[in-house]
């Protein structure tokens, strides 16, 4: 199939593009937690979170409805150019006022929350990011729109090692504590803002006078509903943050950071290249083919998410204490007790953006946003619940809950409209195969500890790579063909 094919490969640009961030993120990982307080790092992750949630409110719905009407307008020259004219003029004034809302405002949530007032200048500092980072949301999603997964990609790792030479190089050489980590985060930032303006302006006219508030008025129409969907998902994965450090402090925040963040670098290297790669091809398959075949692609989708997330939960729950002891040291080890819950709970996030389909083709906004919002009500609810006695494993336990939840309500909502099919026994055969080797896991114990998390980690490849290669048909014909690729290269080479 085409389109699964194409998924494929905008999926390996997209991989390519996070893997190289989850691999950069990985190496500032044992710096910070290593330079910084508990209390400081957990204030790092909270300004991060604090970010992501005011980033969501900046783009105002405008960002979210480009890739479902760019093709609407980019036949036409004239169109096109009022396309672009409404999306950055509008994106520009709602970052600007979100911008100055939230420094006005942000010393006295922090003094709410019983935050050291030291901490505020690290969330001030950050206002400059908020106001540039919704505009370049705009223009990347017009990359995403015309297919530039690579362009896509590169400027994400040319932003991500900016950030982090940045940021590491101010932190330790010339504004010592967070202050000084975060001003190298904005002066990032606006590189990646020059860079891909740099294009944009290339490629595309804009003027204020072919502004059309009626396309402003329908995109935020259209995104609002989204913009409300990713404030609730926010809400669901960070609200947690906030009421940690109201009930415990900043150094029980730190501890759950860590084994938060480190979850997150391992879902996100899935999740995020999957929704990015997938949510086009099924809306441009949708509007040229109908239901069936998208209904087959999708399938198809979720058979393999199933394939690669089961061994990924379960393995790194074998290998999470080690991972944690060699990157974030022993001061951080007894995170590994919770961290695997929260990767659990994250992938069951994660699938919602191949099962909400059938709601978001039939541009049913309002309930995928009714989703998000019963979740988030869990995740509160749940971390008020057991946070006072459980700490951060509550926190963690009600993450798990809120994505379970979420789970299941688009299932009820969106297979209304295009029902999906989970092969159980592709379900049973991988977590057979994956409790095998997570018990063979289990059974090495030796050090350094750093030596045996790389023999884990490769034994464990070895034991999923091998059992899907015997039970899928079609993986063994990809790698046929890839070795007889390489040996026709290697012929002609010689």
């Amino acid at each position: 199939m085409a389109s699964f094919r194409q998924l494929v490969v905008n999926f390996s640009h997209f991989f390519g593009g996070f893997a190289v961030s989850l691999v950069l993120g990985l190496l500032t990982f044992p710096i910070l937690t290593r330079l910084l307080t508990h209390e400081e790092y957990g204030i790092l992750g909270l300004v991060s979170s604090t970010l992501a949630i005011m980033v969501a409110f900046a783009k105002g719905g405008l960002s979210d409805g480009i890739i479902r009407f760019y093709r609407e307008y980019a036949n036409d020259a004239t169109r096109l150019r009022v396309f672009t004219s409404t999306t950055v003029a509008r994106g520009l004034l709602f970052a600007g006022v979100v911008t100055a809302l939230y420094a006005a405002l942000i010393p006295s949530f922090n003094t709410y929350l019983g935050i050291d007032p030291r901490f505020t200048a690290p969330f001030l500092i950050m206002s400059v990011y908020l106001l540039v980072r919704p505009l370049n949301a705009i223009v990347m999603n017009y990359l995403r729109a015309v297919g530039k997964t690579l362009m896509f990609n590169v400027t994400n790792v040319v932003g991500r090692v900016s950030s982090i030479v940045l940021s590491i190089g101010l932190l330790l050489y010339a504004a010592h504590g967070l202050s000084g980590y975060f001003f190298g985060t904005v002066l990032a930032e606006l590189l990646v803002t020059a860079i891909l303006f740099r294009w944009f302006f290339a490629n595309y006219e804009f003027a204020f006078r072919d502004v059309s508030k009626s396309l402003a008025w329908s995109l935020v129409r259209f995104g609002a509903p989204l913009l409300m969907t990713e404030f609730s998902y926010l809400l669901l994965q960070y609200t947690d943050r906030f009421l940690i450090v109201a009930f415990r402090g900043e150094a029980t925040l730190g501890f759950y950071t860590v084994g938060y963040s480190l979850a997150s670098y391992i879902n996100d290297l899935v999740m995020f290249p999957l929704a990015y790669a997938i949510v086009p091809l099924y809306t441009e398959l949708y509007t040229k083919s109908g239901m069936e075949p998208t209904r087959a692609f999708l399938n198809r989708a979720l058979n393999y998410y199933i394939m690669g997330v089961i061994p990924l939960c379960i393995g790194y729950a074998a290998v999470c204490h080690d991972t944690i002891v060699v990157l974030a040291s022993d001061k951080y080890a007894a995170s590994s007790t919770f961290s695997p819950i929260i990767l659990i709970g994250l992938v069951f996030l994660g699938v919602n953006s191949i099962l909400n389909a059938g709601l978001y083709l039939t541009k049913r906004s309002m309930h995928i946003l009714a989703v998000m919002l019963c979740a988030a009500a869990v995740s509160i609810g749940t971390n008020l619940w057991l946070l006072p006695s459980w700490g951060a494993t509550g926190a963690a336990l009600a993450m798990l809950a809120a994505g379970i939840t979420s789970a299941l309500l688009t299932v009820l909502l969106s297979f209304r409209h295009i029902a999906l099919r989970v092969d159980i026994s592709t379900l049973i055969y991988y977590l057979v195969l994956s409790g095998v080797m997570y018990g063979i896991l289990a059974l090495i114990h030796f050090d350094p500890a750093w030596l045996r998390l790389i023999v884990k980690l490769l034994l464990g490849a070895a034991i999923i790579g091998a059992g899907a290669l015997y039970r899928e048909v079609e993986l063994r014909d990809h790698l046929r063909r890839f070795i007889a690729k390489l040996g026709r290269s290697a012929d002609a080479g010689s």
